[in-house]
């Protein structure tokens, strides 16, 4: 009996999507839908998924069907069996990723006197239009409501756009502007009910033969989620947990798969097959121990999953990246500073009306400790969300970025409410003759606490490249290229005034 494809309208029909399925990723969840040998097994521990890091919020929070469109990147390796004739052979296997990119598809006979000449894919419809498209040219059958009867007609589509035309077996060319349904008729020419890879194979003799296919795909992706939890005590010490939560909007599920996650983004082309790196292949075949041991794999960072992991669709999956690390010393500290943009300026700024940002500003609350081993750390962090508790109070979250072993991590966790700051303007001077001009600030600081505390007062220097503070109330410490910083005590209960001046130059030739 041939397929028939019910089409209700343009705009409402198309084939089921496959459903998840408990089979490994690379066997069909079915028979596709032409002709030829499918696989009959996948060896043990057959599936090696790789997934790189970058675009988990958009991917995460993405509706819908999987699409071929979808963000994030992933390596899928599967090895496969099919039972072989001795001669031309068309083997097929569906249940494939819709971001599969088709390009870069490779499958290799792991066995002498087996030759692959030939691949295709089929790509299943994703609409009834797509299916249209498919039709024309086709014999088709095409139910339709005439003066309240119903009716159906049989021809070749061979138009479509309002209604469908069909050439009939008589000669004539009707047009039914309004149809109920149609069905196509050649059960050889159906398009598949899911994406679907056919391969032309040539055995030398019947029997069982191993392949392996390798391919990427969007629809995967990646980040590392943190929970730190400040002991109590003067002495700053905090725990770390880490583990990755890994989203799966590819459209398949990859059961008991071995799992590598790659920190780090690989560039792609689109439109073209995008490099597929041996160090990740190397990544995937590593032993694994208890836990993920980060290495590097060419410019990356990977991290193996040592046990066996099911991704199903739709899914988040967390997964843990090394155990708590009970005892990393750390530094809680304030910071207050204005939400001046820091940047190079081509030239000195001279405009009165420029840097002006005064009036109230947050004192942040900050947490900052070293990723070194002498410190209680010392590992690869790939980026990702780091929530901070003190004891079983929630203080914030903050940012992580990919962080090497042996850089400083610093955490903005949120306001603190009984720390104030407002930042005020109090001279600007431009010497033109003398090619340099001034400007002061006072940055006061209020404690409501019944604690001294000493809030790091930081300022922007935007105006010129070329600077140097002459005179301050406090000394003043230099953070970064455009940026300086003043370690400023406040007492329990009381207030206190920084005050500086900076002075900026330009050399002979430079035109503010």
């Amino acid at each position: 009996m041939p397929l028939a494809l019910l089409a209700c309208a343009l705009a409402a029909c198309s084939p089921s999507p496959a459903p998840d399925a408990a089979a490994p990723a690379a066997a069909p969840a079915r028979p596709a839908p032409a002709a030829g040998n499918q696989a009959d097994s996948t060896d043990a521990n057959a599936t090696r998924l790789t997934v790189y890091s970058g675009d988990y919020e958009t991917l995460a929070a993405r509706g819908g069907a999987p699409a071929a469109d979808m963000p994030g990147y992933a390596l899928v390796d599967s090895t496969l069996h099919y039972g072989l004739k001795a001669g031309a052979n068309t083997i097929t296997l569906g249940h494939l990723p819709r971001a599969l990119d088709i390009a870069a598809v490779s499958l290799r006979a792991a066995d002498a006197g087996v030759a692959i000449q030939g691949q295709r894919y089929l790509a299943a419809p994703a609409n009834a239009a797509a299916v249209i498209a498919v039709a024309l040219g086709q014999r088709v059958a095409v139910e339709h409501t005439s003066g309240g009867a119903k009716q159906s007609d049989s021809g070749v589509l061979v138009a479509a756009g309002n209604g469908l035309t069909l050439a009939l077996a008589d000669g004539r060319t009707k047009v039914i502007r309004e149809y109920d349904s149609f069905s196509l008729l050649d059960a050889e020419r159906q398009p598949a009910a899911e994406p679907t890879l056919r391969w032309q194979v040539q055995a030398q003799r019947a029997g069982d033969a191993r392949f392996t296919l390798s391919y990427p795909t969007g629809g995967l992706a990646w980040r590392a989620e943190y929970l730190a939890v400040l002991a109590p005590g003067s002495e700053c010490r905090l725990s770390l947990d880490g583990a990755a939560l890994v989203a799966n909007r590819s459209g398949i599920g990859f059961p008991d798969a071995a799992l590598t996650l790659v920190a780090g983004v690989p560039n792609r082309v689109r439109g073209e097959s995008p490099v597929m790196f041996e160090t990740a292949a190397d990544a995937r075949t590593m032993a694994a121990p208890p836990l993920p041991q980060p290495r590097t794999s060419g410019e990356y960072h990977a991290y193996p999953i040592p046990a066996r992991t099911t991704l199903a669709d739709g899914a988040i999956e967390r997964v843990p990246l090394f155990a708590r690390l009970p005892a990393v010393a750390c530094a809680r500290a304030y910071e207050t500073a204005p939400r001046t943009n820091v940047w190079q300026p081509p030239q000195p700024l001279l405009d009165p009306g420029y840097n002006d940002e005064t009036g109230p500003q947050p004192v942040q609350a900050t947490v900052s400790f070293a990723n070194t081993k002498a410190a209680g750390l010392g590992r690869p962090l790939p980026a990702g969300r780091v929530r901070v508790f003190d004891g079983a109070d929630f203080l914030g979250e903050s940012q992580l970025a990919h962080t090497p072993e042996g850089a400083d991590i610093h955490l903005e966790v949120g306001s603190a409410f009984d720390l104030t700051a407002t930042r005020a303007r109090r001279a600007f001077n431009v010497d033109r003759a003398g090619r340099s001009m001034t400007e002061a600030f006072a940055v006061t600081v209020g404690n409501a606490r019944q604690t001294d505390a000493t809030v790091t007062v930081v300022e922007p220097l935007p105006r010129w490249s070329d600077w140097d503070i002459v005179a301050s109330s406090v000394p003043a410490k230099r953070r970064d290229a455009q940026r300086v910083e003043f370690a400023l005590p406040v007492a329990a209960g009381g207030k206190t005034v920084l005050t500086y001046t900076v002075r900026y130059r330009w050399p002979q030739g430079v035109t503010p």
